[in-house]
């Protein structure tokens, strides 16, 4: 899905200040895929190239406010979404030259990362800054910045909050079935689950409540349709 809005610019950033971006890396399925949000730069630094949607902090906003902003910018505003990291390697000089450059060739940008979860059904808002597309992991071009490592990053992080809490119906939509809540926990973790195993940990915890609803799915047999219990849940 990709979205068609108007060039931004970045505020002008001094080689000799300190700037903070805000940087969300948004995860969802798409085809039984996981797929991360990209947006198309069309000005420099790496004009024409993928990265993730974000914007340099102004000095009289908050971070979170910044980031908040951007995601009501797509039409996200209200999905789940939790501070990553700090990702900082500032450019090293030597005797007054530039030795080696940093993550960001216009000075010292320091990026705060957040990673968010969409969930499957959820459609992307009129924008207003970029291109937007959702990327699948296995197909991602080269990255502006060091946005692959902060992708990587937060697919890490997630593989391992997954495990912990129920933070994986984030990604679903508020009614589904036990295959679509495996399905979810496979693509996230990049492996396959027993089908009996899964389904008992599930139900034992009673972390879904069973709506009464079933799938229309054709000649197909119906599947009992689940809603999130709002409660914690630890998969391992």
């Amino acid at each position: 899905m990709t979205l068609s809005t108007v060039p931004r610019r970045d505020p002008e950033i001094s080689p000799v200040l300190v700037r903070l971006s805000v940087d969300p890396v948004l995860f969802t399925l798409v085809n039984d895929r996981l797929h991360v949000l990209l947006r198309r730069r069309s000005w420099e630094p790496f004009a024409g190239w993928w990265a993730l949607p974000g914007a340099i902090n102004s000095a009289n906003q908050q971070l979170k406010d910044t980031m908040l902003a951007e995601l009501q910018r797509i039409g996200l505003g209200d999905i789940w979404v939790d501070q990553l990291k700090t990702f900082d390697r500032p450019p090293q000089y030597v005797d007054g030259t530039l030795a080696k450059p940093g993550r960001d060739p216009r000075g010292r940008v320091i990026s705060v990362a957040y990673f968010g979860l969409v969930p499957a059904h959820r459609k992307l808002g009129p924008a207003c800054d970029g291109e937007l597309h959702w990327t699948p992991l296995d197909e991602l071009p080269e990255l502006a910045f060091d946005h692959l490592e902060i992708v990587q990053y937060a697919l890490w992080r997630l593989r391992n909050k997954i495990l912990y809490s129920s933070v994986a119906f984030q990604l679903l939509p508020p009614e589904f079935t036990l295959t679509g809540l495996q399905k979810a926990y496979e693509l996230v973790l990049g492996e396959n689950l027993d089908k009996r195993n899964f389904r008992r940990k599930v139900l034992d915890s009673g972390v879904v409540i069973e709506t009464g609803s079933h799938t229309q799915n054709g000649t197909r047999r119906p599947a009992r349709l689940y809603r999130f219990a709002d409660r914690d849940f630890e998969f391992r």
